[in-house]
C-alpha cells in the first residue's frame, strides 16, 4: 500500500513547496501517510532547468515582457493552447506513472502544470484517486482551469470568480485560503515598539536569493533604531556579498542564508519586506505581520500586492525608499493596526481546509459504506 495523500509541487520559487510542506504536514498530523513529489524530477532534466530558467529571467530581468506574457495567456483555448499542452504531456508523462504507483486517496498540486497530466490521467480512468488543485496566489489564471480536476481551493473570492469564468464549475471550487503551516498562525500579534526599542526588520529575499537586495539594505542607512535580518535564500555568494553591502553602508544586519524556520524569523520582526509572492503574503498576514512589497512582477503579483494594499496591511516602496517606508510607518504608531489588518485579511486553519476538500469524497464513500 503506497501514501494516504499525494502532494505534488514544482520547485518556480519556494511558495508552491512551501505550500506542499503546509498540507504535508497537516496530513501526517492526522495519520495520514505522505508522498511528496517534485514535478521536475520526473521529466527530462533539461525540461526543469529551461522551465527554471526562463521563469526566473522573465520576472527578474524582464518583468513587463513576463506580464504581457501572462496577461496574453489568461484564456482558454489560444492559438498555442495545444501547442502547450502537447508539450506538457509528453515532458511530465513520468509524473502520471510514478503517482499511479501509490494508489493514493487523494492527489493534491500546488502548481499548474502538474494539473495538465493528471487531469488527463483522471479522465481516461488510468487515475483513480481525487485530484485536488490548489491556486496560491490571489488570483487565478487560465492554466489552471484544467479539465479532470474534481476540486479547486482557492484564497479569496476574486479567484473563485476568475476561475469560474474560465470554465470551471463553481460546484467544485472551495474558499480555502493558501495553505500555510500553523506556526504562522500561532504567532502573537505584532505591538508598536516601546520607545528606545528597535524596529526589527525581515527582508525576504526569496528561497533563490534574487531581488534587489543590496539596495534595500543601503535604504537603511542612517534610518534610526532599526535591527535588520536578511535572509537570502540559497543563491550562491549572496551571504558575503550582502554582509559586506550591510557593513559598507553602516546598517546593523543578521544575514542569513537559506532559512528552515521562518516562522520564528517572522515572529522576531514588527515588519516583513518582500516580493507579493502568494505564500510570503499568505504567511506574513497570517502572522498578522505588516508588509513593505517592493519589485511586484506584472502578473499574479499584482493581485497579491493589491489585497495587501488596499486592505491598509502593507504598503509598495521602490528599493531605494524601503528604509524610510519603514520608519514613517514606526513614527506614525500604525504597526499594530495594520497587524490587525493583516491577520483579518487571510483564513485560518488553511492547510487543514485543503485536506477537507481533498479527502471528501473518500470520506462520504467510507461514511455511506
Amino acid at each position: 500500500m503506497g501514501a494516504d495523500v499525494v502532494v505534488v509541487y514544482t520547485p518556480v520559487g519556494g511558495g508552491h513547496k512551501a505550500a506542499a510542506l503546509a498540507i504535508a504536514e497537516a496530513a501526517r498530523v492526522r495519520g495520514l501517510s505522505v508522498e511528496l513529489l517534485d514535478l521536475f524530477a520526473w521529466a527530462p532534466g533539461i525540461v526543469g532547468a529551461t522551465y527554471l530558467t526562463a521563469h526566473l529571467g522573465g520576472t527578474m530581468m524582464t518583468p513587463n515582457f513576463y506580464g504581457m506574457g501572462y496577461f496574453a495567456a489568461n484564456r482558454r483555448n489560444g492559438a498555442l493552447e495545444p501547442l502547450r499542452r502537447g508539450f506538457d504531456h509528453v515532458a511530465f508523462g513520468g509524473l502520471v506513472k510514478r503517482v499511479c504507483e501509490e494508489r493514493p486517496r487523494a492527489v493534491i498540486a500546488t502548481h499548474h502544470l502538474p494539473l495538465v497530466v493528471l487531469g488527463r490521467a483522471r479522465r481516461m480512468g488510468r487515475l483513480d484517486a481525487r485530484l485536488t488543485g490548489v491556486i496560491t496566489d490571489y488570483t487565478a489564471h487560465a492554466c489552471w482551469a484544467e479539465p479532470g480536476v474534481d476540486a479547486f481551493c482557492v484564497p479569496c473570492p476574486l479567484a473563485e470568480r476568475e476561475l469560474a469564468g474560465h470554465g470551471v464549475s463553481r460546484d467544485i471550487i472551495t474558499e480555502t485560503g493558501i495553505p500555510v503551516r500553523p506556526a504562522f498562525d500561532a504567532i502573537a500579534p505584532v505591538r508598536n515598539p516601546a520607545s528606545g526599542e528597535p524596529l526589527r526588520v525581515l527582508l525576504t529575499s526569496g528561497s533563490f536569493g534574487v531581488g534587489p537586495t543590496d539596495r534595500i539594505v543601503r535604504s537603511f542607512h542612517g534610518v534610526p533604531n532599526v535591527e535588520l535580518t536578511v535572509v537570502c535564500g540559497s543563491a550562491r555568494g549572496a551571504v558575503e556579498r550582502v554582509t559586506r553591502v550591510a557593513a559598507e553602508a553602516g546598517v546593523r544586519a543578521r544575514v542569513l542564508g537559506f532559512e528552515r524556520d521562518m516562522p520564528s524569523r517572522v515572529a522576531e520582526a514588527h515588519l516583513v519586506v518582500g516580493k507579493a509572492g502568494g505564500l510570503t503574503v499568505s504567511e506574513s498576514m497570517a502572522a498578522g505581520r505588516p508588509m513593505i512589497l517592493v519589485g511586484t512582477v506584472p502578473g499574479n503579483e499584482l493581485s497579491n500586492a493589491w489585497m495587501v494594499g488596499a486592505a491598509g496591511a502593507g504598503v509598495a516602496a521602490m528599493p531605494a525608499d524601503v528604509g524610510a517606508a519603514a520608519h514613517a510607518i514606526r513614527s506614525r504608531g500604525e504597526l499594530e493596526v495594520m497587524g490587525q489588518r493583516a491577520a483579518g485579511l487571510v483564513h485560518r486553519a488553511t492547510a487543514d481546509a485543503v485536506i477537507d476538500v481533498a479527502l471528501a469524497s473518500t470520506e462520504e464513500s467510507r461514511e455511506a459504506a
